[in-house]
Order: structure tokens, then sequence, then C-alpha cells
């Protein structure tokens, strides 16, 4: 049989596709199976963002695969966080003011880029409506004043509609017909009824980052000090999601903002990065079982950037952004921090997504 037809039957049968890529300056083929979007935010400014694919089962990964799929074309922006929904990766691009739609398979550019979305960050979908959480322009004193959530028709690719939030929202989730949005130039979470359009806000102790939720359907936030709170604010904060009340709170030092959970939805990896500049970086394990944070870290280093956790294989990612003086790396642990695997990523690596 020839190699053509062996590819060929590969991919009726298992699913895999094959792909070329320039990971490492030639031209290789890899197969493609279920694994992780590593988001290279790249330099500010450069317009050098890049997705990097990592295969878990054969621990390898294949750079630059957005220009490998499109005839050498690059996003050209700084790249903040990828989304994927039903076979469609959204590509949110903070400093071109854009989104950019990707097959999630092949990778491949699929329309033209979404342009009217000023400082897009993150998103979430609800129904047939995406939710993408946009910082908009700075004023005279670098504050926010003007942000918002726009909402994004899934079929037509198009924004329909802006809800009010708080200044510099960031990590954006749903549960049910409720958004969540954690409004992070202050110290709230915006709450928006998406059934009849009212809002309400969450006050907390210090500026609030990204979600995750617990097997007993509590929301965690984290919560960032930097120069505005008290240090002792830092950490992570519960809300129960159907009386919105805030529950425990957690003291952690130096929360970085990014958290991860496992597939139990029981452990909560918190990342935290002592301030410039100094760059040491820990990822530390708190249970909401037995509502213990543990004393040593999980995970510790330099320039840690962002983290990830694969509830499937219950493996966690840590991106390594190597100050940015060039291509970051990824690392892969265990669920207890013990080394599976280490890889160069594309330049500053800051989250990850399971594909």
């Amino acid at each position: 049989m020839s190699k053509v037809k062996e590819l060929f039957w590969l991919f009726i049968f298992g699913g895999i596709l094959i792909f070329s890529s320039c990971s490492d300056g030639g031209e290789v083929s890899v197969p493609r199976k279920t694994g992780i979007i590593v988001v290279n935010e790249g330099n500010f400014g450069a317009g050098n963002g890049s997705l990097s694919f990592y295969d878990e089962e054969l621990q390898s990964i294949t750079n630059n695969v957005i220009e490998s799929a499109n005839g050498g074309a690059e996003i050209g922006s700084l790249v903040q966080s990828v989304y994927l929904h039903d076979g469609i990766g959204y590509v949110l691009c903070n400093d071109a003011n854009k989104i950019e739609f990707i097959d999630h398979e092949s990778f491949g550019f699929l329309a033209n880029p979404l342009d009217d979305v000023n400082v897009p960050r993150y998103m979430t979908v609800v129904g047939n409506k995406g939710y993408i959480s946009c910082w908009g322009p700075y004023d005279a004193n670098y504050a926010l004043p003007d942000s918002y959530v726009a909402v994004m028709d899934l079929a037509t690719k198009s924004i329909i509609d802006t809800l009010e939030c708080g200044s510099g929202p960031e990590g954006i989730v749903a549960s049910g017909n409720t958004l969540f949005v954690a409004n992070s130039f202050e110290t709230s979470v915006s709450v928006i009824d998406l059934s009849s359009g009212s809002s309400s806000k969450i006050e907390l102790e210090a500026a609030p980052q990204h979600f995750v939720q617990d097997a007993a359907g509590n929301l965690w936030i984290s919560l960032t000090a930097g120069w505005a709170y008290p240090p002792d604010k830092s950490g992570i904060q519960a809300i129960d999601i159907a009386s919105l009340e805030k529950g425990a709170f957690v003291p952690v030092l130096d929360v970085k903002g990014v958290l991860a959970i496992d597939s139990q939805s029981e452990n909560i990896y918190v990342l935290t990065a002592e301030a410039y500049p100094k760059t040491g970086t820990t990822v530390l394990k708190y249970n909401t079982i037995t509502k213990s944070l543990a004393t040593n870290p999980i995970v510790s280093g330099d320039n840690f950037y962002g983290i990830g956790y694969n509830r499937t294989t219950d493996k966690l990612y840590v991106a390594d952004n190597l100050a940015f003086s060039g291509n970051g790396k990824i690392t892969v642990y265990d669920q207890d921090g013990a080394l599976l695997d280490e890889q160069v990523a594309g330049i500053g690596p800051n989250g990850f997504v399971l594909k």
C-alpha cells in the first residue's frame, strides 16, 4: 500500500488529520489527535502572537499552526485567549481589536475577522450567542470607563448588542442564563441576567480576575492585590451561584489571577507571582473538600505566565514566558506536580485550551 493510501485510511478510520508544520524550521507531518492548544501571546505591539498544538500521546509540540495551515498568513496581533465552540476557534486579539475565526481541527481561517470589538479579552457562549469581555478604550488617566460585554451572533459572526459591566472585565463565565464578569479594574463581579437584561454587582475586597466552579456548585474567583489593595486581600473567593452570596475567602499571597481545577472539581490550582522586579512564581493547590491550602507549592520557578488543566487526563500545564526574551516553554505535570514533559512553545505562552 502506498504512503498516500496509508495516510488516507488513517484519516478515515482513526479520525487523524495530517498537516504540515514549521515548528523546527522544516516541513514535518504531524498526526493530529486530541490535545492542547497553547496560546502564545507574543510581544506587545509586535503582532507576533501565535498558536501551538501539543499532542499529549506523542509528547510533541507543533508551533505556528496558524501559519502552517494558512499559507504563511499570521494572526498579526497579540493573542489574549482562544475559545472553542462547535468546531470553531475564536481567537481574541486585544491589541488589534479583532476576533479571528479558525477551524478547530485544521486551524484554517474560516471567515474574515470581526473587527468591531475594542480590546477583547475572554469569551463564553450561551445558546446561539457569544459574550466577550471588552476593556474598551483608555481615557486620559489610563482608566477604563467604557468597558462592556459584546454580544455576538454565532451564526452571522457579528456583534449585535452590548451589555454593561464594570471596569476592565477579564474572566467571563455563564451558569444557566446568568453571566458573571470579573471587573479587574475595580473590586466587583457583574451579574447579568440574560433573560431580563438586569445587572447587579457583587462587591469584593480586591480585583477579581478569573473563575472556576467546584463540585458543590460554588464559583471561585481569583482576587489580586497588586499595588492597589492590601496584600492580605489577595486570594480566592467563593460565591454561591444560586444565592449570589459570598462564601469562603482563602488568602493566598501574590495571586497572579489564572485558576485551574481538576477533573473532580475539587482541587483548585492557583498561580502566584512575586511583584516586579522579582520573578518568583508558584502553583499552589487548594482542596475545596478539606478546605486546606497545601503548604508547599505543587510547582515553583520563574516567569510562570499561565496554567491549565486537562480534566480528561489529569495533567497540569504551566506556561513560562522566559521574560519574553524569545520563545517560551510549557511544562506538563501530573496532578501532584511530578514533571512529565517540557517543550518549547511560541513567544509569551499564556494559556491552554483542551482541543
